[in-house]
Formats: structure tokens, sequence, C-alpha cells
């Protein structure tokens, strides 16, 4: 009987302990259900100074809504140095000028070109006409020396056959010998002179003006290819001074839109978001960097679980949630969108909320919620709920943490 007894005192006090390791386990659990230790909650932004300055103008304080505009808060700079957008206009006007004086000396050598166009035409037009009556002249006295030759020829002959009959006399054959050898050299000096008119002539239809004594007579067709050059010059220089001008009006407008940063910025955030904090109060001076505000988007609903290591182990992302939120008769359901470890749970620095329930040793799960249009406007950031993960029991915790 007393073994017995034994027996039976050592039962009740193993089932006895058992019970308490099951409540020492399963009490996280137990207490979510009736501490409703879980907070809604969502992704934390934080915005930061874009520029140093001073913090002006109206800001939206923390649960005002972010407009159409974005705008946060405005930052001024009264210190914004105007060297770069000064130095650049100045480039500009200088080119500008530049432009300005080619463009001008283009339309004056234009019309020098056009000038000494047409006083070249003109010149080769009139050392044309010129060769031509040259050669009409030398073409007529050609004619004249050969006919005036026939009839020396024909005179000489005579003589020379009177002569020899001794009816004229020699002097007289040699006298005309001499006066057709005479226009012979005449009738060869015409030749020449036709033939070099001729070739002058030619080469003048080719643009090149010679005169008698072969020296160029192309004066004025020189001075037009210089005209042409300084032209060609004038406005190769010209494009260049427009592509240096087309240049520094980027720069000015690059310049001055960095200016323009660098001397006003918008803290921004997208609209319809709620501020959620403001940690620079207006006329703080801040600088690059600085936290300026925090803001959440009130479409993205979370909700922050608390939960031990061992339910973590069991769950899965995207598994199913049952939510219900304080206050609220109805479940929602969510799903499971991230899980960590006692050793690595998200924290202020990443959400806006944190459940109450949060403490060291104690896993975290983050369930997505589908907000309603209530809820967007409400924004209800902070409230407790419930949890509970259907696919999750406390029996499975208990097998789970038991290994069995």
């Amino acid at each position: 009987m007393a073994e017995d007894r034994t027996r039976r005192h050592l039962l009740w006090l193993g089932f006895a302990g058992l019970l308490i390791y099951i409540g020492w386990i399963g009490g996280p659990y137990l207490r979510s259900v009736i501490v409703r230790d879980a907070a809604l909650t969502s992704w934390i932004n934080v915005t930061a100074a874009p520029i140093s300055g001073i913090i002006a103008g109206d800001p939206h304080y923390p649960g005002e809504r972010v407009g159409a505009d974005g705008r946060l808060v405005g930052i001024d700079d009264p210190r914004a140095d105007g060297t770069a957008p000064a130095k650049a206009r100045a480039e500009l006007t200088r080119v500008e000028g530049r432009v300005a004086a080619l463009s001008a000396l283009v339309k004056t050598l234009a019309l020098v070109v056009g000038e000494r166009e047409a006083t070249a035409k003109a010149f080769a037009a009139t050392f044309k006409q010129d060769l031509d009556a040259t050669i009409a002249g030398a073409n007529s006295s050609l004619a004249l020396t050969r006919q005036r030759l026939e009839l020396e020829r024909s005179q000489s002959t005579r003589a020379s056959a009177l002569a020899q009959r001794g009816t004229g006399s020699q002097a007289s054959a040699e006298a005309a010998s001499g006066r057709l050898a005479e226009y012979q050299r005449t009738l060869s000096e015409s030749q020449t002179t036709t033939e070099r008119a001729g070739l002058r002539r030619r080469a003048a239809d080719a643009g090149i003006l010679l005169l008698d004594d072969g020296t160029d007579a192309g004066l004025a067709a020189r001075a037009l290819d210089d005209a042409r050059l300084r032209l060609s010059q004038a406005e190769a220089e010209l494009a260049a001074a427009r592509t240096d001008q087309e240049a520094a009006r980027a720069v000015v407008a690059a310049t001055l839109a960095m200016y323009e940063k660098t001397r006003s910025a918008i803290v921004s955030a997208p609209p319809g978001t709620l501020v959620w904090s403001l940690m620079t109060a207006p006329g703080s001076a801040v600088q690059p960097g600085m936290p300026i505000a925090t803001w959440v988007d009130c479409r993205v609903m979370l909700v922050d679980v608390p939960v031990s290591d061992v339910e973590i182990a069991l769950l899965r992302k995207g598994a199913p949630a049952v939510v219900v939120i304080e206050g609220e008769p109805a479940r929602r359901n969510g799903t499971v969108i991230l899980l960590r470890g006692a050793a690595a749970t998200v924290g202020n620095a990443d959400l806006a909320a944190l459940a109450k329930g949060r403490q060291p040793g104690i896993g975290q799960a983050l369930v997505r919620l589908e907000p309603t249009s209530d809820d967007i406007e409400a924004c209800p950031i902070g409230h407790a709920a419930y949890v509970d993960f259907p696919t999750v029991g406390l029996i499975d915790i208990v097998r789970a943490r038991l290994r069995l």
C-alpha cells in the first residue's frame, strides 16, 4: 500500500510538473488572447533635409495629411552663394557679344564678296571682249597680209622671169624678192599674234586671264578669292561662337537650377500620407541629411504580433491570420508577410508603432491587412489587436517544444 501511494504521489507530481511546463510554454499564447498584446502599425518613413538652411513657412504638424503638392515643409538658405550664376551670365554675355560681332562681320564680308564677284565678272567679260576684238583685228590683218603676199609673190615671179629674158632689170627682181620675204615675215608674225590671242581667249574661258607679256591679269579674281576665304573663316568662327553660346546658355540654366536648389528646397512626402512626427520647428537651422519629419502611408496596414520563438518556427510566410481589433466585434483576415526571431525583431526605426507585448525574448510576426476607406481615413496606428493563427494552436506549440 505504501508503494502504491508513493507511486500515485510521483504520478501526480509529474502531472503537475507537466501542467506547469505547459502553462509556461503556452503562457504567451494565452496572454495574447486575454491581453490583446498585438498592435496596428505601418512602415515609418523619415525625410531628411536636402540642403542647409532655415525651416520656413507653415509646416505640416503630426496628424495632418500631406497635400496634393507633397509639401511637408520648406527650407530657405539666405546665405546661398550666387557667384556661379553671375559668372555664367557674364560668360553668356561675352559669348553673345562675340556672336553679334561675328554676325555683323559675316554680313559685311558677304557684301564685299558680292561686290568683288560683280567686279571680277565685269573685268572678265571686258577682258574677253578685248581679246575678241584683238583676234578679229588679227584675223583681218592676217587675211590682208595673205592677199598682199600673193600679189608680191606674183610680182616677184614676173620680175624674175623678165630679168631672165633680159627684158627687165635684175635689181627690180631682187627688190620684188625682198618685199616678198618681208610680207612672209609679217604673215608669220600675224599668225603668231592670232594664235596667241586664241590661246589667251581659251584660257579666259577657263578663268585664266593673261596679258600680252604672259603676266596674270586676274587681280579681281584673286581679290574675290581672298574675300571668299575671309567670309568662310568668319562663318566658321560664327558657327563655333553660336555653339559656345548654346553651351553658355545651358551652363546658365544649370547653374541657376543648382542655385535655386541650394537656395530653397521642399521637403516632400507622397500626397495623402499622414505626418507622424515633426522633428524640427519653424525657424530652426538644419544641415543636409538632418531628419526633418516622419510620415506613414495609411494604405499600408500592418499588425505587429509578439509571438514566441516556438510559434515563429511553426509559422510560414503567407500563412493566414485572424485579427480582432480592439473595439471592433468583427474579425478580419490577414496574411503573414514577415517573421523575425526574438534576436532580430523590427523596431521603432522601421515601424510607426510596436505591440505593447513586445519584450526581450519574444519573436515577431508582421501581418498585412487590407484597409477599408474608413481605415485609411482614421489611420488607427497603435490600436491594440488580438491575432490568431489558425494553422498553429496551443497543442502544436507544446508538441513542438517537447519535440513530439
